[in-house]
């Protein structure tokens, strides 16, 4: 039986992986993340940051209704991702997941204090 998927980005388990580990981030370090996701792959592929303005400024997350839509910075993210190359998107998520699985060790650590007290 062959699987179906969803999103786009479930037909590559690495991306799946990533995707997941950064839905479970909190909002405000999804953001920070975000925006440097958008700087890089708007230098690989050459865009321009005005353009990328505005389609913040036009963005209105009633319009969509998966998790990564309720923040511009993320959804505009998200979809600069499936604008690269594979080649292009396996470098974001080399680059941006060791940043991403830090994140998790450290409010793993934070649970773990606060249960030995």
């Amino acid at each position: 039986m062959k699987k179906q998927f969803q999103r786009w980005y479930e037909k590559d388990e690495y991306l799946c992986a990533f995707m997941n580990l950064l839905s479970d981030l909190d909002i405000e370090l999804q953001c920070e993340i975000a925006i440097d996701i958008i700087m890089k792959a708007s230098d690989m592929i050459d865009r321009d940051y005005s353009k990328i303005i505005q389609e913040v400024a036009n963005y209105n997350p009633r319009d969509y209704k998966r998790w990564y839509d309720k923040n511009p910075n993320v959804h505009l993210a998200i979809e600069s991702l499936r604008d690269l190359d594979d080649n292009q998107r396996d470098e974001i998520v080399k680059e941006f997941s060791e940043k991403i699985l830090n994140s998790h060790y450290i409010k793993l650590d934070d649970i773990d204090e606060i249960k030995e007290k």
